[in-house]
């Protein structure tokens, strides 16, 4: 008999964490918090849903009662609100995740831009089984604003299991998407653990699900981008996220074509050569960088880009924002860079200091999640016995949106195990 446990994210988005297990084996998809985490101890955060209900892996070694053979926990993507847990373990429990996302996670660490965790990291490669004793897990590539997401097909060789990850059908990678939930298809599973973020809003696109009042396209990004390039001459600021690195480069390559090459903080410079050099990447030099530090990259100070506003643009992080003091003209693109939006109290700072200065806002940034339609699309091809909608505020939403669809809905509650024999 195999069991799963929804140990978070039912009504929020994010930290959405799932445990399923057999007698001796057990695997955990996915192991963050949501955005407003409070301070407490382990317990404290595990009675208020910010940490997953397993208090063994939180507690003193030394106490610790090993009460699976085969465990480990299995990480979809590298957002915060899916691995941001893992700084509280006190365990060897492997926690694996995907080439990609390793490659990435320690390009942050190693920039500053991402914390260092002291856990017991494993690689997994799309497409490969990892066996955990009973079960068998399988990652397959997705596609989100961030590199190296993944779906899982969890197996314990009589069900089937589907854990969607974050996920959107309107990237770079739709062909992976269609590849995973085809074969969840084929598989029958028993239970598909779908996102439902966009049905937390009801302004973001048709609630019943049959079309969308928003492009929401990855390349409307980079389109909108490359016509403000042409259509302004003043200086542009842009503001991206730096675990969207796919983006990045992309951004990279728009501008430097465009022949307004992005001057990139050193951090994000650093970051992106790591994962292309095939164009070249300016980075702003502020007299400390030091030869070690332009190493393939072309630096560019700040005083050279005063004197020449037009030829630039400017990537600037919220907590550099005193550089812009040194401009009093120009346009500044808010791409999904942190304060992302009215949630955060430093966004409304951000709104205040361009606004003082009578700087132009322009937000180009796209959403990394399903749109409605699309959420539903991926229910309806994978046609699982079961569909569990969660990662939402709202995600008895996405069920009312396919009432008529014939598929069956599991609304699944903290208490409860759900068996499958």
């Amino acid at each position: 008999m195999t069991n799963i446990r929804f140990l978070n994210g039912l009504n929020t988005i994010g930290a959405n964490i799932a445990e399923i297990s057999t007698r001796s084996s057990r695997v955990i998809t996915d192991f963050g918090m949501a955005v407003d985490f409070k301070i407490g101890t382990s317990q404290s955060l595990i009675e208020k849903h910010v940490l997953p209900d397993v208090p063994e892996l939180f507690g003193d070694k030394q106490e610790q009662i090993k009460e699976y053979k085969d465990e480990a926990i299995f990480i979809t993507h590298l957002h915060l609100d899916h691995t941001s847990a893992l700084a509280y373990l006190k365990s060897d429990i492997p926690v694996y995740l995907s080439r990609p996302s390793y490659k990435l996670y320690r390009s942050l660490v190693k920039q500053g831009l991402g914390l260092a965790l002291n856990v017991n990291f494993k690689i997994f490669d799309f497409e490969v089984p990892v066996k955990i004793g009973d079960l068998t897990v399988t990652a397959y590539q997705s596609d989100h604003d961030i590199l190296g997401a993944a779906a899982f097909l969890i197996e314990d060789g009589k069900h089937a299991f589907g854990q969607s990850g974050d996920v959107r059908l309107s990237g770079s990678h739709r062909s992976a998407v269609d590849k995973w939930m085809n074969l969840f298809k084929q598989r029958n599973l028993d239970l598909l653990m779908l996102e439902a973020t966009s049905f937390s809003f009801e302004d973001d696109n048709s609630l019943n699900g049959q079309g969308d009042n928003e492009v929401t396209v990855e390349s409307k990004c980079l389109e909108d981008f490359k016509r403000i390039l042409n259509k302004h001459k003043n200086l542009t600021v842009i503001n991206p996220y730096s675990r969207d690195i796919e983006r990045l480069l992309q951004m990279n390559k728009v501008a430097n074509h465009l022949n307004r090459p992005i001057v990139w903080e050193p951090q994000y410079a650093h970051v992106i050569s790591e994962f292309s050099l095939e164009e070249p990447i300016f980075v702003l030099d502020d007299g400390n960088l030091g030869l070690k530090g332009i190493a393939g990259l072309i630096p560019v100070s700040l005083l050279t880009i005063m004197n020449n506003l037009n030829h630039f643009c400017l990537q600037n992080s919220f907590e550099n924002l005193d550089i812009l003091m040194n401009f009093n003209k120009f346009i500044y693109l808010h791409c999904n860079g942190a304060p992302l939006g009215d949630y955060d109290p430093h966004y409304q700072t951000l709104k205040s200091f361009l606004e003082n200065k009578r700087i132009e806002f322009i937000d180009i940034g796209v959403s990394g999640h399903a749109t409605k339609a699309e959420i539903c699309e991926v229910a309806r091809t994978v046609a699982a016995k079961k569909t569990a909608f969660w990662h939402s505020f709202d995600p008895d939403a996405a069920v009312n949106a396919l009432k008529n669809s014939g598929l069956q809905f599991l609304r699944p509650r903290y208490t409860e195990i759900y068996r499958f024999k």
